[in-house]
C-alpha cells in the first residue's frame, strides 16, 4: 500500500516580513500543494493523508478556498480509486467557525473524507486491508482535553494500522502550548504500523519503538525561520514501512550567524551574504558578537542594496551589549568625556532593567563607538 502524507501548508498565510513579496509567497504555496497532491497520481498512491493546517486560519479569502478545493478536486478525477483524508489542525482548527464549513468540501465526493468527529474516526480499506484512525482537531482542544493518541484503537483485523493526528511531541527543547502534547513512548504503544502527523515543521521523534512517525513540514517555505518540509511517500509492505520526502517547494532558506569580530566593514559582510545571492533564497541571517571598536554597521541600508540579489533579505542584528569599564581616574565626571560615558553607561543599565533588548543594544553600539572616538579614532 503506498500513502501520501501532507501537512501544514498552511494556505493563505499572512506571510509576515515578506513585505511586497506576501501575495507571491501565497500563490507559490498555492502551487505547492497542488504538485504535492499530483504526486499521488504520478507515484500511484492509495490514499492521500493531509495532517491539518491546510489553511493557515479559519478565515480565509475566496481565492484561497477556490484554489484548495480545485486542487483536490484535480486529484480525485485524475485518480479514480484515490481517497484523500483531511483533518483539522490547530491553525484550521474544527469548530463554529470553522473553515470546514464550507459547502465546497461536501461537493468533492465520496472519496474525500473530511474528518469531524470529536471523538475520531476509522476507515477501513477492504481492498487494501487497511484502516485508518484519524482524530479532527478542536478549537476548544484545552476544554474538552481530546487525547487524540488515546482515540486510535488499532483493527486486529486488519494488515494494516494507520493513524493521523495534529499534535505536538514533547520534547526538552519545545514549549508548546498550542495543540495537545503526547510523549515518543505513546507512539510508541499505540498500536499504528505508520502515525502520519501534523503541527511541528521540522521535527525527527526518536524512540517510538516499532511505530514508524513523521512530520512532513510545510510543503513550500512559508517563513522568514524555517525551511520548507516536504510531501512524503509511504509505503507499507509485509516487510515493513519506509518513507520518502518528494520536495516540491519553490524557494530555500540560507540561514545562519556571522561573527561581528570577523568583520572589518559592512562592505565585508556584504562579499559574504552576496556569496549565497540567487533570485530563489530567501536569506535569514544574524550578525552576532561583539563589534570592534570604530565599526558601523549599517544592516538596514544592506537589506535594501541586496533586495533585488534574494527572494527575501534578512538580516538581523544581535550583537552583544559592550562591557566597557569606565576607569574614572582616566575620565573623571568633571569631564565631557567621563560624562558622556557614564550617562552612556546608565542608559545601558535603564534598558536592560526594562528587559528592552534593543534599547540596551543602540546604547552599547553608540558607547562602543563613542569610545574610539573619544581614543582619537576615526569611521570607516
Amino acid at each position: 500500500m503506498r500513502l501520501l502524507h501532507i501537512a501544514d501548508a498552511h494556505l493563505g498565510v499572512k506571510a509576515l516580513g515578506f513585505g511586497d513579496r506576501a501575495e507571491d509567497l501565497r500563490r507559490r504555496i498555492e502551487t505547492a500543494f497542488a504538485k504535492s497532491l499530483q504526486l499521488a497520481v504520478e507515484r500511484d498512491c492509495d490514499i492521500v493523508l493531509i495532517a491539518g493546517d491546510l489553511f493557515d486560519s479559519n478565515r480565509v479569502g475566496r481565492r484561497t478556498l477556490d484554489a484548495a478545493v480545485s486542487a483536490l478536486r484535480s486529484v480525485l478525477a485524475e485518480a479514480p480509486r484515490l481517497h484523500v483524508l483531511l483533518i483539522p489542525g490547530n491553525h484550521d482548527c474544527l469548530g463554529e467557525g470553522s473553515i470546514y464549513h464550507a459547502a465546497e468540501f461536501s461537493q468533492l465526493g465520496d472519496r474525500f473524507h473530511l474528518i469531524t468527529e470529536p471523538q475520531g474516526e476509522t476507515l477501513h480499506f477492504a481492498d487494501l486491508d487497511a484502516a485508518v484512525h484519524a482524530v479532527p482537531f478542536l478549537c476548544d482542544f484545552k476544554q474538552t482535553d481530546i487525547k487524540p493518541l488515546a482515540l486510535l484503537r488499532p483493527d486486529p483485523d486488519v494488515a494494516c494500522n494507520i493513524g493521523l493526528v495534529h499534535v505536538g511531541v514533547s520534547a526538552p527543547y519545545w514549549n508548546v502550548q498550542d495543540a495537545p502534547q503526547i510523549l515518543p513512548e505513546q507512539i510508541a504503544t499505540c498500536g499504528m504500523d505508520y502515525l502520519a502527523l501534523g503541527h511541528f515543521h521540522d521535527f525527527v521523534i526518536e524512540d517510538t519503538g516499532d511505530v514508524t512517525a513523521y512530520y512532513p513540514g510545510p510543503p513550500e517555505l512559508i517563513s522568514l525561520r524555517e525551511k520548507a518540509g516536504a510531501p512524503l511517500l509511504v509505503e507499507l509492505s509485509p516487510s515493513g514501512v519506509t518513507a520518502a520526502a518528494l520536495p516540491v517547494n519553490s524557494l530555500r532558506l540560507e540561514h545562519g550567524d556571522i561573527l561581528a569580530t570577523e568583520l572589518h566593514s559592512t562592505g565585508d559582510l556584504r562579499d559574504q551574504l552576496l556569496e549565497k545571492a540567487a533570485p530563489d533564497v530567501v536569506l535569514d541571517f544574524r550578525v552576532v558578537g561583539m563589534i570592534p571598536l570604530g565599526m558601523t554597521l549599517d544592516l538596514a541600508g544592506l537589506e535594501d542594496e541586496l533586495a533585488d540579489s534574494f527572494y527575501r533579505i534578512s538580516i538581523d542584528d544581535s550583537t552583544q551589549a559592550l562591557d566597557f569599564e569606565v576607569d574614572e581616574a582616566e575620565y573623571p565626571d568633571a569631564f565631557v568625556t567621563g560624562r558622556f560615558l557614564r550617562l552612556m553607561q546608565q542608559r545601558i543599565e535603564q534598558a536592560q532593567a526594562a528587559e528592552d533588548t534593543k534599547g540596551a543594544l543602540i546604547a552599547s553600539q553608540a558607547l562602543n563607538l563613542g569610545v574610539h572616538l573619544l581614543k582619537g579614532g576615526e569611521l570607516e
